[in-house]
């Protein structure tokens, strides 16, 4: 939509010498209002509707009246007053206008591949903007999810190393009764009481830990510390899934959904046109116009809007339009889009083979990692037996404390690897559901324009 007006005043100062019915002022207001559109040939097409309001002034001869006037074939009403001998006369004519324009290019920015390429890149813009969102709402879920595990790790690593030093915390009392009995030596009682200390100082390191990683965890998921209580505990359950990971289908789904790819994928579309217009651009500019009007005039707006509708002025009007581009600026954009374009596909290329590799990483990972769970099941059950069997050996005097803290360490150090393998198949999983696109849906997270909610 266009509008327009003016207003424009000028005149002959009083002292100026004028010959009769010569024009010494006048005013003119214009004023238009137009509607246009853009086709989808690369033409436009524009309809405007104007008006013209002029107030002229004349110089007459002194004496003359309007009949005298309208005699001599003049338009202008005679006023009253004298200045210098001559009256002043002033007429108004009133101009209403239709017009209809049509421009149309004929080779540089013809057809909707042109046309509409702001459009295009306006929607791939949009979307590339949607796909950096969720992209970093991915990358904030992974290492939320990722976090998490980690806190669920230090919760189990402390709750081993309590159970390890209830455990030396109980042969401690166990060497003391076979103490004062004498039938152990004082050494052995020095032996549990110096594993106790080593595992009150595990303890501490672990719940440090723990704390570290609900901090951690806090501020990836944006969550206060507005409680005391900053310790976060992990709700569900401290072991490994039943999914299967298929490194072939999970390269299938990342070459179709990972949003990586999607990205550089928008980008070379957006790229195409670029190249398709820096090409349309190295044509010479043919353009045709056409017009049509219908024109009237009157003393009164009623009067030349009648005119009009009677039809009794029009316009017609045909123009054609010719350039050349000889500076070669055109062809260098050109090349410089294709460079670009290129550029685009080496890096589809090389995300593609990344991605791949990161693919086949993780899936090894989650296979590696549920394998170190299964041995370590049965490393946890040979060690807890070993343990009460050094125990038992201990009571029975066979056994010293040395090798039941050595028994029971093995079976923290046992424990501690299922847990690290558990938290590291957590870890893989995210990390092939980041890869493969399918993060979002998984935990059920929707990020869309807000103009598209």
């Amino acid at each position: 939509m266009t509008m327009g007006a003016q207003f424009k005043s000028d005149s002959v100062g009083g002292r100026v010498e004028v010959a009769p019915w010569k024009e010494v002022g006048h005013d003119t207001i214009n004023g238009s209002i137009g509607l246009g559109r853009n086709l989808p040939t690369g033409g436009n097409l524009q309809l405007e509707v104007g008006f013209g309001h002029t107030e002229t002034e004349v110089s007459a001869v002194k004496g003359l009246d309007r009949d005298s006037l309208t005699n001599m074939g003049s338009t202008a009403a005679a006023t009253t007053g004298t200045d210098a001998g001559r009256v002043e006369d002033k007429y108004t004519n009133v101009q209403t206008m239709g017009k209809l324009t049509l421009t149309q290019p004929l080779v540089r920015g013809f057809g909707p591949d042109i046309a509409l390429a702001d459009e295009q890149r306006s929607d791939y813009t949009a979307a590339a903007e949607t796909l950096k969102a969720q992209l970093a709402a991915e990358d904030m879920i992974r290492e939320v999810v990722t976090g998490y595990w980690e806190l669920a790790y230090a919760n189990y690593e402390l709750e081993v190393r309590n159970q390890a030093l209830a455990l030396a915390e109980s042969q401690e009392k166990l060497t003391k009764e076979e103490l004062r009995a004498g039938q152990t030596a004082q050494t052995q009682l020095n032996a549990v009481v110096y594993e106790i200390a080593v595992r009150k100082e595990a303890v501490l390191r672990a719940q440090l830990t723990l704390e570290q990683k609900s901090l951690e965890l806090r501020r990836k998921a944006g969550l206060g510390l507005g409680r005391r209580q900053t310790v976060m505990r992990p709700g569900e359950v401290f072991d490994i899934g039943n999914d299967e990971w298929d490194i072939d289908e999970v390269l299938a789904q990342s070459r179709k959904a990972n949003r990586k790819l999607g990205a550089i994928a928008l980008q070379k579309k957006a790229s195409d046109i670029e190249v398709r217009v820096a090409k349309n651009a190295m044509l010479p500019k043919v353009d045709v116009s056409l017009s049509g009007a219908l024109m009237g005039g009157g003393e009164t707006t009623s009067q030349s809007i009648s005119a009009v509708s009677d039809i009794s002025g029009y316009e017609v009007m045909a123009g054609l339009s010719v350039q050349f581009e000889l500076s070669g600026a055109a062809k260098s954009n050109h090349d410089a889009a294709m460079a670009r374009r290129r550029r685009l596909n080496v890096d589809r290329a090389d995300a593609e083979r990344v991605i791949d590799a990161e693919v086949v990483t993780a899936v090894k990972g989650v296979t590696s990692a549920r394998t170190r769970v299964s041995l370590s099941d049965k490393a946890i059950a040979v060690a807890e037996d070993n343990a009460k069997a050094e125990r038992l050996s201990f009571a029975a005097g066979k056994s010293t404390n040395y090798n039941v803290m050595d028994r029971q360490t093995q079976l923290v150090e046992a424990q501690l690897r299922r847990g690290r393998a558990v938290a590291d198949y957590h870890a893989a999983v995210a990390q092939l559901q980041f890869l493969s696109g399918t993060i979002l849906q998984q935990y059920r997270v929707n990020v869309r324009p807000r103009g598209g909610r």
